[in-house]
């Protein structure tokens, strides 16, 4: 009963959480606390002396600043940690592959034809899986889905590389990989922006940007296989002939291929329902994307250290200080044999003249 003799009404559950969600439960909390330690200033709380603050400011009570500040303390803590699981359930998805997928999937980039394979439909619930397969969502996954794990372990070893071919023409120092990293970062998201742009010109307005940079990045792992091809070949120095630009230009074509592939047959990268206008021109632009590889793979090539050959300059001033070495003997001998030639003609004309004479 209250003090008027009638029932005491009691606050409902959905009233009781709602004051709970929105903080004004620390009303009370905070009166009791601040009437028992009015005079401790030195145990207030930052809240505490954020609301006293507010109060002098806005001339609210100081109870009720107080709560409004614990109210969105505590929502600003929810949000930046609910942003982790999902950073984490959205990475596991490009990250979820086993070594049995890669070999699939490196095999596919070479040779990137249509997949006839069929896929599970029993997803994880099933009896046996396919050792190269990939389960994405709790289903088999095509090969054209993009990952994240091939383009990030291509993009490693595509900066150590130039790194190490650096070092062959000893120009190399620890700015190198940064700024080779940097160089290849800033011309995939210029690239990734570009290619945003124009598939959503195309109709593709649902192209999802995490895919497209994991779709462009593997060109990281056809560097890398060309700059391993070109070192071995070259012996660590710029490789030459019909081999090399044979294995180049299939790369080349392999990463183009593997990109329209994948741009034809993923769902997310088609025209919405609606944009049937623009099909022609969703078309000519996943042919002209794979074509720019080309392009952005040769900016991508570092110079190579020129072969260490002895020119002819070289082999010509050899031979000439060979010869001057070997120049005091030979007019010491040249010079003898004239002596004794001159002596023998000498000694002849005296015989003749006496002959003569007599």
């Amino acid at each position: 009963l209250n003090r008027f003799g009638s029932p005491a009404r009691c606050p409902s559950p959905a009233m009781e959480s709602a004051d709970r969600d929105f903080g004004w439960e620390d009303v009370g909390s905070s009166a009791g606390s601040s009437v028992a330690g009015g005079g401790g200033g030195s145990g207030a709380s930052p809240v505490g002396a954020v609301g006293g603050a507010m109060s002098e400011m806005t001339g609210v009570p100081d109870v009720v600043t107080s709560a409004m500040v614990n109210h969105f303390a505590r929502e600003i803590s929810k949000g930046s940690l609910s942003l982790w699981p999902q950073f984490i359930g959205a990475g596991r998805r490009y990250f979820n592959v086993t070594h049995g997928y890669v070999v699939r999937k490196l095999a596919w980039q070479l040779l990137p034809l249509s997949s006839t394979k069929k896929k599970s439909g029993d997803g994880e619930l099933g009896g046996e899986k396919d050792w190269a397969s990939r389960i994405v969502e709790g289903l088999e996954a095509d090969i054209e889905e993009p990952d994240m794990y091939m383009p990030l372990m291509g993009f490693v070893t595509y900066v150590l590389l130039c790194g190490l071919v650096k070092g062959l023409q000893e120009q190399f120092h620890p700015d190198v990989l940064s700024a080779t990293m940097t160089f290849a970062l800033v011309l995939l998201v210029v690239e990734a922006t570009v290619v945003k742009a124009v598939m959503f010109t195309a109709g593709a307005v649902n192209t999802p940007t995490v895919d497209l940079i994991a779709l462009l990045a593997y060109k990281y792992v056809y560097l890398s296989m060309v700059l391993i091809f070109g070192l071995l070949i070259g012996h660590g120095h710029r490789p030459a002939g019909f081999l090399y630009s044979l294995v180049s230009l299939g790369l080349v074509t392999s990463c183009g291929v593997a990109l329209w592939q994948a741009l034809r047959r993923l769902a997310r990268m088609q025209p919405a329902h609606g944009q049937a206008c623009v099909s022609d021109v969703h078309s000519l632009v996943i042919k002209v994307v794979p074509v720019g590889q080309a392009f952005v793979f040769w900016l991508l090539l570092p110079s190579w250290p020129k072969e260490a050959a002895v020119p002819l300059a070289e082999k010509v001033a050899s031979i000439a200080v060979a010869a001057a070495v070997d120049a005091p003997a030979a007019v010491v001998e040249t010079t003898t044999t004239l002596a004794e030639i001159a002596t023998t003609t000498l000694q002849a004309l005296a015989d003749a003249a006496s002959a003569g004479a007599a």
